[in-house]
């Protein structure tokens, strides 16, 4: 049996894990490990954000190209006269339920082996997929000025399959799990960019993130494309 090349960071009862940007590691171990396992808490008596996040994006380290729609919902944790707050730990808010159409992954190596090849690999989704994914994170709906920030980390609850190929082994399979980061900012900066609204009853955005710099050049453009609505 071919050993899958390549890079992926496992944690205790956590799936494996598409090598992302440390930021995003980083958050969906701590996600996985302060809430998984846990049902989610009763439906919020504030209610909640039910709806649908379109996301596509790229990262360079593997080079790594993402589809996927997300049904997500999002229970509000506090109801004031001036914010709508709906702040989560994985397990607190029901799954996000995610049907991931596209992750392809590739990678050449820097260096040559001692026969002078630059050794490589693709990876495909075996096949369309829908599956259950953790769900932490933050909304922020500001009412006075009628904008809201959002950051939301879905972690996968099992591994998926890949058809992969490389260049020296050949065609092998692999299951890995995978982590999205959907956000108005970097993990801690969302509220830097907020994003307008006209009805707090329903959320609708598009908006690019470009987290250029804190990873360092690791990561492309994050295209998404949200319609969140409050349900009571």
């Amino acid at each position: 049996m071919n050993k899958s090349p390549g890079c992926s960071q496992t944690c205790h009862n956590m799936p494996t894990i598409t090598c992302l940007p440390v930021w995003t590691i980083a958050i969906a171990a701590a996600v996985w490990a302060f809430g998984a396992g846990g049902a989610h808490a009763e439906a919020s008596k504030h209610g909640a954000y039910v709806g649908t996040i379109e996301v596509t994006g790229t990262e360079l380290s593997p080079k790594v190209s993402y589809r996927a729609s997300v049904k997500v919902n999002l229970p509000v944790s506090s109801r004031k006269t001036d914010a709508v707050t709906a702040d989560f730990l994985a397990g607190e808010a029901p799954d996000a339920i995610v049907k991931i159409s596209q992750w392809d992954i590739s990678h050449t190596e820097k260096s040559a082996d001692s026969g002078g090849q630059f050794n490589s690999y693709t990876c495909a989704l075996a096949a369309p997929v829908e599956i259950p994914m953790t769900a932490a994170g933050v909304l922020d709906v500001n009412l006075k000025t009628k904008t809201h920030a959002l950051s939301l980390t879905l972690l996968s609850t099992k591994d998926i399959a890949f058809n992969c190929k490389h260049s020296r082994s050949g065609a092998y399979k692999k299951k890995q799990g995978v982590a999205l980061y959907i956000s108005t900012g970097a993990p801690g900066a969302q509220h830097e960019k907020q994003l307008p609204f006209t009805d707090a009853a329903r959320l609708t955005a598009k908006y690019t993130l470009m987290p250029t710099n804190e990873t360092k050049g690791r990561n492309g453009p994050i295209v998404q494309e949200w319609d969140l609505q409050l349900a009571r």
